[in-house]
């Protein structure tokens, strides 16, 4: 946090996440089953829970910038089996965070929404950060292109097994979870390059560091 210099407010660090859905008409999207399966995902870096609005766009905020990468992953899992473009935006919030991002704004949500705008054409699963300098986003968006045609290349099995595994903390337990052989989970998870995906999603939650004040 910071100080406001024209309130002495302290103003909080955020990430905004604004998805949409790609072809949500034609995809033949249900707003209220995506609400029901956002309403799942819980995460301590999740400040304000994504909701749903416009019919086909999703919003959330993360604390501080780029802190739990992951988020972008979890969400994608959540709004399977359709297909999402994710702009991403940092910056300071100095007001009282509300339950709906909707009724928020800010710069990182209008670098959230540049981010979105900037891939507005693309039909495959896509990602793009803002932060306000451009030198590190060209960095980050280069290691979200990978994360993005990596990802964009799993099966529901392997979608199934990573997110389980990562939440039931070992094979066997994942396992016993799926109803399968944890060798079968360990295929899975190998297959999709899970641990290296985690590595740089790791990696990536450090970018905090090297940004300024955006």
């Amino acid at each position: 946090m910071k100080v406001n210099p024209t309130g002495g407010v302290f103003m909080r660090k955020i990430t905004v996440l604004t998805a949409d859905v790609i072809g949500s008409r034609k995809a033949g999207l249900n707003q209220d089953t995506l609400t029901r399966s956002l309403n799942e995902l819980a995460h301590p870096a999740l400040l304000v829970p994504f909701a749903v609005s416009r019919g086909d766009e999703v919003q959330g905020i993360m604390s501080g910038w780029l802190s739990a990468p992951q988020l972008v992953r979890m969400l994608r899992w959540r709004c399977l089996p359709h297909k999402l473009r994710v702009g991403i935006g940092t910056g300071y919030y100095d007001g009282r965070l509300e339950a709906d991002p909707w009724k928020l704004s800010g710069p990182a949500f209008f670098r959230a929404r540049k981010a979105l705008e900037s891939i507005a054409a693309s039909k495959d699963p896509a990602t793009r950060v803002v932060t306000g300098e451009d030198g590190l986003d060209t960095l980050i968006n280069s290691v979200w292109l990978l994360f993005d045609t990596l990802m964009s290349r799993w099966t529901p099995g392997q979608w199934e097994a990573v997110m389980t595994y990562e939440q039931a903390g070992t094979y066997a337990a994942a396992a016993k979870i799926l109803g399968v052989a944890a060798q079968n989970v360990q295929k899975r998870c190998k297959a999709a390059h899970w641990q290296q995906i985690r590595q740089a999603e790791q990696g990536l939650s450090q970018a905090e560091g090297l940004l300024k004040s955006p």
